[in-house]
């Protein structure tokens, strides 16, 4: 895959079970098996992203970054001195940071008002603090609403970045794709890729991120990452096991953001399955009883799972579509049930066939 860069995304509650000792461990593993990157995720109530990352600051060789770092969870005041001073252990490597609204579950967890419009100042406002100007909130409404900063005061970094850092639009939409196009330097399509595929989804959602980007910055090879969901085991009844949740919860949540019946048909889910498991989750459905309700096909929207022989082909595919697209990066996100086991299968038997 020498035309495409590999990165990995250690999704951190997945792993709450690993400690970060083992994450740096499992991280350097795969810089060793030639990874070009490794992201983590930013979660409430797991291991804080920026920690996680200065870990493996200290240890690795390689790119990293925040796929993604949520908008809501910090002020971009915080974030700019967090980010700072994390690229003084990066020895110049570049600093990539996703911005986002973060994952189906963040509204449950903590008010998102105009996400659109935060999304936009949350990157303009970090953008000048990172390059050492003063920022008054007063001119960013809603961070100045939602955060409560005094209109009158001003901030600024009193130390530099000692490393190049690029902001990645993580947001999906057309209307976050757009702003991503117009403030940021890059964008992740996130975890619904593989869905965005089936439905045809992909090339007008990649077309309003180039629609917005300024004159100067046209057909300059913005980087873009496509995240891969991707389940592996030897036993491929487990690795497909491993992400009934995470399916479910995934294709609930496009069912409920307005994807249309055509969509979900072109998903290969049936949408009477879907609105049985809506009604279960409505109900309070405990743990078992929601995953006993994800069929094999809303797996299949969403991750490549099962043994690598099983997922070979179907990976081959989504490499070559995803090239065509312009994507510069495949990020593998989930891995699998055994995170030692599937990160040796990934960079041992998967990566190197593609």
């Amino acid at each position: 895959m020498s035309d495409l860069e590999t990165g990995i995304q250690f999704h951190l509650p997945t792993y709450a079970h690993i400690p970060l000792p083992h994450l740096v461990e499992l991280a350097s593993r795969a810089e060793a098996k030639g990874v070009d990157q490794i992201w983590v995720t930013d979660n409430l109530r797991s291991r804080q992203s920026f920690v996680v990352l200065a870990a493996m600051a200290a240890h690795l060789e390689i790119k990293l970054g925040t796929a993604v770092t949520v908008q809501y969870f910090r002020n971009p005041v915080d974030l700019a001195d967090s980010i700072a001073t994390l690229s003084e252990l990066m020895d110049g490597r570049e600093l990539s940071i996703g911005l986002g609204r973060g994952n189906p579950r963040t509204p449950s967890l903590i008010r998102t008002p105009r996400p659109v419009s935060v999304l936009r100042e949350t990157a303009q406002s970090l953008r000048r603090l990172l390059a050492g100007e003063a920022v008054c909130f007063a001119d960013y409404p809603n961070l100045l609403d939602y955060y409560h900063f005094d209109p009158s005061a001003r901030f600024q970094l009193n130390f530099n970045p000692a490393t190049p850092v690029r902001l990645y639009c993580g947001s999906n939409g057309p209307l976050g794709m757009a702003v991503g196009g117009e403030t940021m330097d890059g964008l992740i399509f996130g975890g619904h890729y593989m869905a965005a595929l089936r439905t045809g989804r992909v090339p007008e959602l990649l077309n309003a991120f180039d629609a917005a980007l300024p004159p100067n910055r046209e057909g300059k090879g913005v980087p873009r990452v496509a995240e891969i969901k991707i389940s592996l085991s030897r036993n491929g009844s487990a690795a497909r096991e491993f992400v009934k949740e995470s399916a479910g919860i995934r294709v609930l949540n496009m069912y409920r953001q307005g994807y249309t019946r055509e969509d979900i048909q072109w998903l290969g889910v049936s949408l009477p399955d879907v609105e049985r498991l809506d009604q279960a989750d409505r109900n309070g459905a405990t743990e078992e009883e929601f995953d006993d309700l994800v069929t094999d096909s809303m797996i299949d929207a969403i991750f490549i799972a099962g043994t690598p022989g099983d997922c070979l082909q179907r990976m081959l595919e989504v490499k070559d579509t995803a090239r065509e697209q312009g994507f510069g990066q495949l990020l593998f996100s989930e891995l699998g049930p055994d995170v030692d086991e599937a990160l040796a299968l990934l960079c041992d038997e998967v990566i190197p066939a593609l």
